[in-house]
């Protein structure tokens, strides 16, 4: 589509109006080398590609912390915080979407074969699309945010490395080895998706490493059993999902069991039980003892 003034068509004028913004920044120490207009769902934006130059970040002085990641409590870290976040959408955003969708789906069932979209459900299609886009939004800024927070005040940050496609793998299973449980597996599947492990791990990673800290991972199997405070595994200390009561008779800690494994997390990386990447793969390697703190 050509401009009514100039004659010229958007992409010209777009392409135009980059090379010029580029240009105009481009003498700066940190220079703006493109930038690209961009159309979604909620409207007209404009990304812009910024060379910039990081001074080599001071060695980190903040504390140690180790963080268990769930669906209840997002994240937990070994000192007692929490972080967590509230629906994507509010409770009218949620009853406002559920109608919509209600709309579209008696629309198109009253359609005919081969009948074109009616504009008013093609507008409904956008305003579904619309309440998406904003969900997705604020689902990258809380872990964004999250990340940039822990980064700043701890020095080494400490997670499980969990093998997060293989726990969402299919519930149904296979012909030959059909799943149990379908729907209840299918809806944890969901929540595991839905939090973005892997995501805030890969935020929490280059956020640390620009604040001069550093990311480890250690073996998962055990910590939401072992007592952090006896460091003792007897069964039936994981009382509940968000309780934890140890059974040593010796013992008898109690304490939210996600705060527990956290400090099994952080107590592991202490004592050496590091992964580090080797050819590709995960490979526990064992650092000199380091002697345990208070928690452990």
């Amino acid at each position: 589509m050509s401009c009514r003034r100039c004659g010229r068509t958007r992409s010209t004028r777009k392409g135009r109006f980059v090379r010029r913004v580029a240009g105009r920044a481009s003498r700066k120490r940190n220079r703006i080398t493109g930038a690209r207009l961009v159309k979604d769902t909620l409207g007209w934006h404009i990304a812009f590609r910024v060379q910039t130059l990081e001074r080599v970040p001071e060695s980190h002085q903040g504390p140690q912390v180790g963080i268990d990641v769930g669906i209840t409590v997002p994240l937990a870290l070994s000192d007692g915080e929490t972080y967590k976040h509230g629906p994507w959408l509010t409770s009218r955003e949620q009853a406002r979407l559920l109608g919509l969708e209600q709309r579209a789906a008696q629309r198109k069932k009253h359609r005919k074969p081969g009948e074109r979209t009616s504009r008013r459900l093609h507008h409904t299609y956008d305003q579904i699309a619309e309440l998406r886009a904003k969900a997705k939004r604020r689902a990258l800024d809380w872990p964004h945010k999250t990340t940039t927070d822990i980064a700043r005040t701890y020095s080494v940050a400490v997670v499980e490395a969990l093998q997060i496609t293989s726990m969402v793998e299919s519930a149904k299973g296979t012909i030959e080895e059909p799943g149990k449980n379908v729907a209840q597996e299918s809806g944890l599947n969901r929540s595991i998706s839905g939090q973005a492990w892997g995501r805030t791990v890969t935020m929490l990673t280059y956020k640390l490493a620009r604040q001069g800290g550093t990311l480890a991972k250690v073996p998962a199997p055990g910590t939401s059993r072992r007592c952090s405070a006896c460091g003792l595994t007897t069964p039936g200390s994981r009382q509940t999902q968000a309780l934890f009561v140890c059974r040593n008779s010796d013992c008898g800690w109690s304490a939210n069991a996600d705060h527990n494994a956290a400090r099994n997390i952080l107590h592991l990386y202490r004592m050496g039980h590091a992964l580090i990447p080797a050819a590709g793969r995960a490979v526990a390697r064992r650092a000199p003892r380091v002697k345990p703190a208070t928690a452990r």
